[in-house]
């Protein structure tokens, strides 16, 4: 199949540390094209993962983008996969999708979400939803943990800090935080009177940091209280061989622990007494199994191409054909 990629222009492809959207182009494209499918990627110069042909936008404008993807768009184009929003909004004359890494997505014909939890809460059930996916050679496995917690996102109300911190006292384990700071309010008042020796904050981080941190812990506390439309960092952990704690009301958290329901958390309390007996929890063998099994590049892609077909074969799709641009 000859595919068309959209990123957005904000983060290059594949990003540095954060980027979870420009992730997925990458291993989504990287892997299209070790099947031997032809992938056209638009994403921010600086971009650097293998495509057939890589087109980089010539500014921040929205509708100078459009014009310069309907500009360079190569002929005989089977399939548009758009992460960013505004080719799937002007309705090409090519079946297209519209991933979306969040919450409901309005003004396109074929909406994709990252989990059944958002597709059906706020998407409506219209479209369809898959699953990110990860590289599993980019995850370091570690089968001897140390005896510390972790914590590992945007620090911030709804990501539940605070109740990191909260299970790290009750469990007597030393805990650490990682990530970039959302809420500088939040942090002065509800972090960082905590913080000491055995609680420490590190910052953002990426690369092998990242992979130190999450292969190392003997559990990572996900204690997220809104509705999450994934959780990568359940994935992340267990790949690298780690349990990952996660709420029960925490969106989509139960979706992604459904095969590993020893997991997923009650409340507070509940994780608390889980985090005290982490080998009661999940072998690293099994966490890092699941992941491949159910959450690797390989399984998303073959769900997405699988889709792509699925909608080519449609007849209301193809009706598609007949249209024509429209602007944004």
């Amino acid at each position: 199949m000859r595919i068309a990629q959209i990123s957005n222009n904000t983060i290059p492809v594949p990003p540095k540390d954060y980027g979870g959207t420009q992730r997925e182009v990458y291993y989504l494209t990287e892997e299209l094209l070790r099947r031997g499918h032809k992938v056209y990627l638009f994403a921010k110069k600086g971009t650097s993962a293998r495509s057939t042909k890589t087109f980089y936008y010539p500014s921040n404008d929205a509708k100078e983008q459009l014009a310069f993807i309907k500009k360079n768009l190569p002929d005989g184009i089977d399939f548009i996969h758009d992460h960013y929003g505004i080719v799937a909004k002007a309705n090409p004359p090519i079946p297209t999708i519209r991933s979306s890494h969040s919450k409901g997505v309005t003004g396109v014909q074929i909406p994709v979400y990252v989990s059944k939890k958002i597709w059906s809460k706020y998407g409506d059930r219209k479209g369809f939803f898959v699953h990110n996916g990860i590289r599993m050679k980019d995850y370091t496995f570690r089968k001897k943990k140390k005896k510390h917690l972790l914590f590992l996102g945007r620090i911030m109300k709804e990501k539940g800090t605070h109740l990191a911190v909260k299970v790290a006292k009750k469990t007597g384990k030393d805990l650490i935080l990682a990530g970039p700071i959302h809420d500088n309010k939040y942090f002065k008042s509800k972090i960082q009177p905590h913080l000491n020796k055995h609680i420490r904050y590190v910052g953002p981080v990426g690369g092998k940091k990242k992979q130190q941190l999450l292969s190392e812990a003997s559990c990572v506390l996900f204690t997220s209280t809104w509705d999450e439309p994934f959780g990568l960092v359940l994935i992340e952990a267990m790949a690298c061989g780690t349990p990952a704690l996660g709420f029960k009301k925490g969106g989509a958290v139960p979706e992604v622990l459904k095969g590993m329901p020893a997991l997923i958390c009650k409340n507070t309390k509940s994780m608390i007494a889980k985090a005290k007996h982490p080998k009661k929890l999940p072998s690293a063998r099994a966490c890092r199994r699941y992941v491949k099994t159910n959450f690797s590049d390989r399984a998303m892609t073959s769900k997405f191409l699988k889709l792509y077909k699925k909608i080519i074969m449609e007849k209301q799709y193809k009706l598609n054909k007949q249209s024509t641009w429209n602007e944004i």
